[in-house]
């Protein structure tokens, strides 16, 4: 593509996500949204329910019907399963309440919230951990099978130090029998986790351990496989240094760490990767999207070998996993 296609092709893709962006806040301030959970309708009788003009609520649904948020058949439109997992989650705002504190970040470099705050975090997590496993999902998948589970893994014993809704682990577990999770996490978040078993069908092989990951005691060398999802952008260099110090305590000699989180590396994340970073001084204190080096060199101080690397190439392209094996 020549450098003048380029730029008209950002041009409309930058367009497209304002526009489609309006839109979608109109349809939930309209009511629009709302009514369809009742149901299937005409252009007509959504207008009609909520009091709105025809022509421009026919207009509306055809864009959210081309972005994915509705879908028309026959003239009759309904919620897709993302409209309503917005609907019913925690992002039904798609973050608003973040970027609408932007202009005093740019001034003051005070977050909205403090979401890395042991004072603060059960409670923020709590909310945001189902949201999280949905939007995951297809990550956690691509990472059990890049980690061979289901075929040439069999690495029994799982622990999850900051589980959330333990989507990465749990998602391991259900593709080999065997396997067993122990969730680390504070009590409200490890609720989640215990329904995301329950929906798997593994409430049977889930233990949790509820508190502080740097303070909950672990079995030394009881576990084959330790795992940080999301969790190395929340903590300093010195508590990533000692939560991984910790993980290693616990696993068996060969046993292995895989972090989950946001790295460089696909192109098609840069968006999604560099707005995180922003989102993450939107709402903690001091969280930070470490690079890939940065982690490497904590792993080796806290006693893991041979760090790599791997990219998760499904949505949202950002995330990946970096495994270490634990060294003698």
């Amino acid at each position: 593509m020549t450098d003048e296609l380029t730029v008209r092709a950002r041009y409309f893709e930058l367009m497209n996500m304002n526009g489609a962006a309006h839109v979608y806040r109109q349809a939930r301030a309209s009511g629009m949204l709302a009514a369809l959970l009742e149901g299937p309708m005409t252009a007509s009788e959504l207008a009609r329910q909520c009091e709105i003009r025809e022509r421009p609520t026919r207009l509306m649904l055809a864009a959210l019907d081309a972005m994915g948020v509705v879908a028309g058949v026959d003239e009759s439109f309904s919620l897709t399963a993302l409209a309503r997992m917005l609907i019913g989650g925690g992002y039904r705002a798609l973050g608003d309440e973040y970027w609408a504190h932007l202009p005093t970040l740019l001034e003051s470099d005070k977050p909205l919230q403090r979401m890395d705050d042991v004072g603060e975090s059960e409670s923020h997590y709590r909310s945001q951990a189902a949201a999280l496993a949905w939007m995951l999902a297809p990550a956690a998948e691509a990472a059990a099978t890049a980690l061979g589970f289901g075929a040439t893994t069999a690495e029994k014993s799982i622990l999850d130090l900051g589980a959330g809704s333990a989507v990465w682990s749990l998602t391991m577990a259900r593709r080999d029998e065997s396997s067993t999770v122990t969730a680390v996490d504070w009590p409200a978040v490890l609720a989640v986790a215990t329904s995301t078993a329950e929906r798997f069908g593994l409430a049977d092989r889930l233990t949790t351990l509820p508190g502080n990951f740097h303070q909950v005691e672990l079995p030394a060398a009881a576990f084959d496989l330790a795992i940080l999802g999301n969790v190395t952008h929340l903590e300093s260099r010195e508590g990533n240094l000692d939560v991984m110090k910790r993980a290693r305590t616990s696993l068996r000699t060969g046993g292995r760490i895989v972090i989950f989180d946001v790295f460089p590396g696909q192109s098609k994340g840069d968006l999604n990767r560099t707005l995180y970073a922003l989102g993450l001084a939107l709402r903690t204190e001091s969280g930070t999207v470490y690079a890939p080096e940065e982690l490497e060199a904590l792993l080796a101080e806290a006693g893991f070998a041979a760090a790599e690397l791997v990219d998760l190439p499904v949505p949202p392209f950002a995330v990946g996993m970096m495994v270490a094996e634990a060294s003698g």
